[in-house]
This record gives C-alpha cells, structure tokens and sequence, in this order.
C-alpha cells in the first residue's frame, strides 16, 4: 500500500512537528551509576537505542512517547526510534516531542524519517540540521496539519494484517 497514492501528502519541517530536546549527558562514566531503575540511551539504532541500565537520575530523566532522533555517532546517524518510556540519554540524541504521539504513530514516523538518514553520513551531523528537514507526511485537506488519525489507522491495519498472516501460519503448521 502507497500512501502517496491514498491520500493527501504535504511537506513538514521537523521543527515545526516536535518539541526538539537534547539528551543530557556527555559521558556515561561522569553522570550514571549502574542500576536497574531506567534505559540509559544513545547513538544506537539496535535495540531501541538502548545502551544499558542505569539508577534513576531524576536530574537527567527525559520523558518518554517521543521520536529518539540519533544526530551523532559512528554508523547510526540519521536513524530514529520511537520510545514509550522515560530515559536518560546522551548528547548524541534529540527526542522529539508532539502531543499526538501514540505507539502507531510513532512507528509510522520512525518509518519515514529512517528515509532521512542517507542524507547524514560521511560526517554530516543531523543535529544541525534537524529542525530544517522536510518530510512528506499525510495531511488534513481540510486544516493542512498532519492527518495524525490516518497514521494510526495505516499503522493499525499493517499490524492487522500481520497477526492474520501468523494465524495462517499457524493453522497451516496444525494441519501437517
């Protein structure tokens, strides 16, 4: 399914989707202690970003349900991931705040930005220009602004599809 093809699409700014907010801390050795309490995060597109866990920090917490933009390191710049919980990150991070996030939303604007990150190799960092890039989102015909309910409804049919697909699976694993 091409979304291009099924609806309105509009460019938007980064800048103008999201509160941006850098991560915080510039060297896990000075600021962290190890503990079980949070993820600590940073430039890493495997495993959500997650680094390690750490005790919590309620001077370097940063809230979850944003978009984890990745603006610094070695082979994942460029990248993002969604987050659901609170962290602590380094520097190398900017998390992405808009008050229509939801889990759905979420994957489909990771999906999206991901088309970003040829743009931000060979040494070009993201964070520069994080608020300026443009991405083409499906919009409102009516308001211009982001059509938010059809990215959950897009998002929300894929995963349908796919819990259909494993069903199939399994009922044709039963009958051999």
């Amino acid at each position: 399914m091409n979304i291009l093809n099924d609806t309105v699409c509009k460019w938007y700014r980064v800048g103008d989707l999201f509160t941006l907010q850098s991560g915080k801390v510039n060297s896990k050795d000075d600021q962290l202690e190890e503990g079980d309490d949070c993820i600590y995060l940073g430039a890493k597109k495997q495993s959500n970003s997650v680094i390690s866990r750490c005790y919590r920090n309620p001077d370097l917490i940063q809230q979850g349900n944003c978009i984890l933009f990745i603006c610094d390191g070695q082979g994942s710049v460029g990248y993002t991931n969604y987050i659901n919980r609170e962290f602590i990150a380094t520097i190398n991070i900017t998390a992405g705040y808009n008050k229509n996030l939801n889990p759905y939303i979420g994957l489909f604007l990771v999906t999206i930005l991901d088309l970003e990150r040829p743009k931000y190799s060979y040494g070009r960092k993201w964070k520069k220009h994080l608020a300026d890039t443009k991405i083409l989102l499906p919009a409102d015909e009516k308001s211009g602004e982001p059509d938010w309910v059809y990215m959950e409804n897009f998002m929300k049919s894929i995963e349908q599809k796919s819990k259909s697909k494993i069903i199939d699976l399994c009922q044709l694993n039963k009958e051999k």
